[in-house]
C-alpha cells in the first residue's frame, strides 16, 4: 500500500496551485485511470433546491454572535437547563426548542425583562 500524498504528487507531477495542467498530457499513463469512472450527477435544472447556506433572513446564522466566557461548571449547567427543558417541550408533544434561536434568545429577553432583579442579584442600587 503506498501512501496518497505520493500517488498525488505522482499524479500531478511538480504543479503549483494556479498553474494550469499541460495541453498534452495524453502520454502519460498516470492520466489513464479515471477515464472509465466518468459521469455526470448534477441536475441543473433544479437549482433552486440546492443544499446550501440558509437564505432565510431571520435564520439563526444571520443573528450576531455575541460570546459568553462561561466557567466549565456554569457552561454544563446552562446546557442541562437547556436539554432538560428541550426534553420536556418534547414530551409534551411540541417538538422540542432549538438552543439558539429559541432558549438562548428567551434567555436573554427574560434577564432583559427582569431588569431590577437582575440589578439586586449584581449588587447594583437603583
Amino acid at each position: 500500500m503506498s501512501d496518497p500524498k505520493d500517488e498525488l504528487g505522482a499524479r500531478f507531477g511538480d504543479r503549483k496551485p494556479g498553474e494550469k495542467k499541460p495541453k498534452d498530457d495524453t502520454d502519460k499513463p498516470h492520466n489513464t485511470d479515471n477515464t472509465d469512472n466518468m459521469q455526470t450527477t448534477s441536475d441543473t435544472s433544479d437549482a433552486g433546491s440546492k443544499p446550501g447556506p440558509d437564505r432565510d433572513e431571520d435564520a439563526t446564522r444571520h443573528r450576531r454572535q455575541v460570546p459568553m466566557y462561561l466557567s466549565d461548571e456554569r457552561a454544563e449547567e446552562l446546557n442541562n437547563l437547556y436539554e432538560q427543558l428541550d426534553a420536556r417541550s418534547k414530551i409534551a408533544g411540541n417538538g422540542g426548542i432549538e438552543k439558539h434561536r429559541d432558549f438562548m434568545a428567551e434567555l436573554v429577553d427574560f434577564a432583559i425583562e427582569h431588569e431590577d432583579e437582575l440589578a439586586d442579584r449584581l449588587g447594583v442600587e437603583n
